[in-house]
Order: structure tokens, then C-alpha cells, then sequence
């Protein structure tokens, strides 16, 4: 397979919908990347909705499924961090729109950088909540019964959840947890990474660690659909948030 030469993108939850008039410009992105990147990381929700069941593919999660094909095609790699909209894809898109698939969090090695990228959705443990729907969400059981449904039923039921997802918790959307969000990549720093990158929180922040913290960055990355904007990490390993299309 090809490689190119290029930085290590990473991009925050874009959120992508049906019709979705954000479409356009997002592949527009993608094809732009295969020309200046050689890795690209999706920190998670890349569709409002994203199962691993091929056969509810909907039309505008087919055209970015094919462009990240195409990526892969022209030698860069394209690795998946499943957030709290993405269930169980890496049986099915592993080794094919992506390379790796996955809810716990990977490691970049940068130059002299080690870097920690996880999508952050558990970060505040404040938000009970979510972290008791998440448990039962993910269970393999939850899984097999929904896969035991007949097709109908099922995107039935997947449009259900996208609906309800819209609107849960609102009261943890309305605040940064700095504070939480701290302390979770502070455990990440101790293992030795010099960086930690975060999606979930549709923020873009960019913050040094603080005592008694060990040393780092942690960059949270902003909602890609609202920003245009994405994480970009130099062959200098120089990172910065960078907007995504020209003008």
C-alpha cells in the first residue's frame, strides 16, 4: 500500500445527520486530508447514530464510509475512537474504513511525543447518569437482542435511541468540567504520555497540566460540524487547532 508524508490530524465529533447539509463539506475535508495527512484519528459520534450493522447504513453514513475507504487506499491510516453515539463497530468496519476501532483509548507516538487519545465520554464521574445508561448500552446482551430483531425493528429502534440521545443530560452539557477533566487526564500523563486528547465535550481547549498533575497538555477538541476546525500535529510535533477549510 501506498504512504504519504504527511501531519496527524485529529477530529472531534462532527455529529453528521441525515441530510445533513455538513455533509459536503466534510468529505470535501477528507479528500483534502489524503493529500496533507498521513494518520487521522476520529475521536468518536462521527454520525449522530453509528451501529456495527452494515445493513442500517444510511445514505449519508455510506458516502463518508467510502471516503475513508478511499483514504485508506491512498496509504493513510484512519483510526476510530468510539464515543457514546458509536456502538460496537470495530467487528465491522476494522480493517475497512478504518484501521482500528475501539472504546478505550490509543496511543500516537509523534517524534519524541507520546500522545493519548480516548474520547472522553467517561471523564466526569459526576455524571452517574450516562455512566449507568452507558453500562447497560454496551452490554453483549443488549447487543445480541437487538441484533436478533428483524431489519425493520431495528432501524426502528436505532432512530428511537438517536432521538432520545438528542436530548439527554442536558444538565452536563451546559459546563466544561474542567476541574473532572483534569484529574481524568492526569492519570493518563502519569503512564508517560506527554499529551492526552479528548473529543466529547464540543469545546476546543488547549490546557497545561497543573500540580500535582504530572506535566503535559490536554487538548479538548471542538464539535467539528459547529467549528470547521480540528487538532493538527506537525512533523516539528508542534500541535494546534487549525481550521479545516480554507476561507
Amino acid at each position: 500500500m501506498p504512504r504519504v508524508q504527511g501531519d496527524l490530524v485529529f477530529i472531534g465529533d462532527v455529529h453528521l445527520d441525515r441530510d445533513d447539509p455538513a455533509l459536503e463539506d466534510f468529505l470535501r475535508f477528507l479528500r483534502a486530508l489524503t493529500g496533507s495527512a498521513s494518520r487521522i484519528v476520529l475521536a468518536g459520534d462521527l454520525f449522530q447514530l453509528w451501529l456495527g450493522a452494515r445493513e442500517l447504513e444510511l445514505p449519508h453514513q455510506r458516502a463518508v464510509v467510502e471516503a475513508l475507504r478511499r483514504a485508506r487506499g491512498a496509504g493513510v491510516v484512519v483510526r476510530y475512537l468510539e464515543g457514546n453515539r458509536d456502538f460496537h463497530l470495530g467487528k465491522v468496519y476494522a480493517g475497512d474504513a478504518v484501521d482500528d476501532s475501539g472504546d478505550s483509548g490509543i496511543v500516537e507516538e509523534w517524534g519524541d511525543r507520546r500522545l493519548f487519545a480516548i474520547h472522553g465520554d467517561l471523564a466526569n464521574p459526576e455524571d452517574r447518569q450516562y455512566r449507568a445508561w452507558r453500562k447497560v448500552a454496551r452490554s453483549r446482551a443488549l447487543w445480541l437482542v437487538f441484533q436478533a430483531l428483524p431489519r425493520r425493528r431495528r432501524l426502528a429502534s436505532a432512530l428511537w435511541l438517536e432521538r432520545r440521545m438528542r436530548g439527554s443530560n442536558p444538565e452536563f452539557k451546559r459546563a466544561f468540567p474542567e476541574r473532572e477533566v483534569r484529574a481524568y487526564a492526569a492519570g493518563y500523563l502519569a503512564q508517560g504520555h506527554d499529551a492526552v486528547v479528548l473529543g466529547h465535550f464540543h469545546l476546543e481547549r488547549d490546557l497545561a497540566a497543573v500540580p500535582p498533575s504530572p506535566p503535559g497538555r490536554i487538548f479538548v477538541l471542538p464539535e467539528w460540524k459547529e467549528s470547521r476546525r480540528h487538532l493538527r500535529v506537525g512533523s516539528d510535533g508542534r500541535m494546534e487547532f487549525v481550521d479545516s477549510l480554507p476561507g
